[in-house]
Parts: C-alpha cells; sequence; structure tokens
C-alpha cells in the first residue's frame, strides 16, 4: 500500500507531517520546513508580506482588521492545484483566519480527506499529532513523536525562582502571548503575566503591561524572523513606553525567532521555544540563532 499523498495549507501542517515522516505533496506559500522547497504552492495572502521594506506592523493590523471588519478572506487557495495533486489528506487549520488559510477557502478534492489542526495546548498538539498519524495510517509514529516531546521537557533544567514574564506577540499595537505560550512559560519556570493557558492572545494597554511589572519581556510578534524581532524590538522602545519597562532598563527584553518557536504549535516548535525560554529565565544566554537582547535606548542614555 502506497504511503498517504499530503497537502498542506498552513505552515504548522509541513512541519507535522516531516515530523512524522510523510509525503507532502503541496504546500502553503508560509511554509519554511526545508522538505517545501521546490513543492507546488497551493496558498496565497491578500495582505502584505512581513519583510524590511514592507508596511510596519500598526499598518498591517489596519489591513487585517478592516478585512476581517469586511468578511473577506485573508487568504486563498488555488484549487485547481490542489485538484491536480490528487492528495489523499489535506491538512488545514481551525484556529486563526488571521494566521493562515482555512479549510473553508478550498474545495476538497475528490476522495481527499480533511484534518484541520486545532491546537491551542499542549494537550491540543497532542490531539493533531494522533489525528494526523491515524489519518496516515501510521498511529505508531504518532506516539513516539508525543514521548520525544515529553523527553525533551522532562529534562529541562529551570530556574529556582519564577521570573515574571511578559510574553508579546505584537507591538503596535500590543498584544499579550496566547492559546500554548503561557504554557511554554510555565515550562520554562516562569510566570506569564496577564493572560492564561488556552487563552487566546489579546490586546493590552501600555498602561496594564507596567503595572504587571515583568522581570522580563519576551518579543515573540507572530510571523516574525529573529532578525525582523530583533528590530521591531528596538523600534519599540524608542516609539512606545515598552523602553520605560524596569525590566528592559535593566537589559531583560528578549526578541526571538517567533516564526520557529511560538508562532505555530508544532513538535518542534514547543520543544525549542521551551528550551529557548527555560535559558532566558534562567539567566543563561540562549542559541544566538534564535534569541537575541535589545538594549533600551533609556537604558544607554
Amino acid at each position: 500500500m502506497r504511503p498517504p499523498r499530503i497537502a498542506c495549507l498552513v505552515p504548522a501542517a509541513t512541519d507535522l507531517a516531516a515530523c512524522l515522516g510523510l509525503e507532502v505533496v503541496g504546500v502553503s506559500h508560509e511554509c519554511d520546513h526545508p522538505i517545501a522547497r521546490g513543492l507546488p504552492v497551493l496558498t496565497r495572502s491578500r495582505i502584505a508580506a512581513i519583510h524590511p521594506q514592507g508596511p510596519g506592523p500598526a499598518e498591517i493590523d489596519l489591513q487585517v482588521s478592516a478585512a476581517v471588519a469586511a468578511g473577506e478572506p485573508l487568504y486563498t487557495v488555488d484549487r485547481a492545484a490542489l485538484a491536480r495533486l490528487s492528495p489523499d489528506i489535506v491538512l488545514s487549520q481551525a484556529i486563526c483566519d488571521v494566521c493562515a488559510a482555512r479549510a473553508g477557502a478550498c474545495d476538497l478534492p475528490a476522495g481527499a480527506r480533511l484534518v484541520e489542526l486545532a491546537a491551542t495546548s499542549l494537550t491540543g498538539l497532542a490531539d493533531d499529532v494522533r489525528a494526523v498519524a491515524e489519518a496516515a495510517g501510521l498511529p505508531e509514529r504518532g506516539e513516539a513523536c508525543l514521548a520525544d516531546i515529553a523527553a525533551h521537557h522532562a529534562a529541562l533544567v529551570r530556574p529556582l525562582d519564577r521570573p515574571r514574564t511578559l510574553a508579546l506577540e505584537w507591538g503596535f499595537p500590543p498584544f499579550l502571548g496566547g492559546h500554548w505560550v503561557p504554557e511554554l512559560v510555565a515550562l520554562g519556570g516562569g510566570e506569564h503575566l496577564l493572560s492564561g493557558t488556552g487563552q487566546p492572545s489579546r490586546r493590552a494597554s501600555w498602561d496594564e503591561i507596567a503595572a504587571a511589572d515583568p522581570d522580563l519581556v519576551v518579543f515573540m510578534p507572530c510571523g516574525y524572523t529573529l532578525a525582523a524581532a530583533a528590530a521591531e524590538a528596538a523600534e519599540l522602545c524608542r516609539r512606545s513606553p515598552l523602553g520605560e519597562l524596569r525590566c528592559v532598563r535593566d537589559g531583560q527584553l528578549w526578541a526571538v525567532d517567533a516564526v520557529n518557536l511560538f508562532s505555530r504549535c508544532t513538535p518542534q516548535s514547543v520543544i525549542h521555544g521551551a528550551a529557548v525560554l527555560a535559558a532566558l529565565l534562567r539567566g543563561d544566554e540562549p542559541p544566538i540563532a534564535w534569541a537575541c537582547r535589545v538594549e533600551s535606548t533609556l537604558a544607554l542614555s
């Protein structure tokens, strides 16, 4: 029996399929896993991409808000290309219309089975892993994947105290880390501020953030690479009250590779994201490929 052919409409789907050793035949425009190289691209975004010469975060937020208010989809699927691939399984998501395409944006090819990823917590990730592995007829690979995640989390070295941690998923306007991020902070040994496990990311005020008085801030803007996040964090320090926070003036503002660590709930991201947070919370230097300290202009003056 041949292995099932998988079409992935979101980056998390491609990451998960790769973890399970499945055959991927088509990917989204945002899929960045090495197995996506050269494969047919099945989606595109209606809003501007994040890049150095592109619109800033405030303008992107306005574009997204306007499209959502108008009831317009943010992503489209190339239905003809999807049909030509004749996948056995289509992997989509049922979490966020802002982050990636949902299955409602496409027509399933004849005979294809839809699996929608819906993880907003580590328990939800386990459900997703099992659902995809079982759909592919390889449930044992799903259990092996989950055992690997558990082993990595059990081996984390955590700080003795519980540093008060503010996770920021956007800067203009500020959004708090949500869904699985509070769990990763707790796994790393910190106390996540202002939002709880499983709660969606939400807007916050700078007054609310200042009153929380965090011990460190982890800036993880959704969809940003480390370089883009670091540049945006420095801009936030110049143009918002972020730079006035006690912890930021003490050198505890960290930018991270949000794309690979926190913007999607996959086996790879929850393993490496928790490890990076544990290092930051212990006061250790994290891997330079994944996180960097951002100096406040106020601290330097």
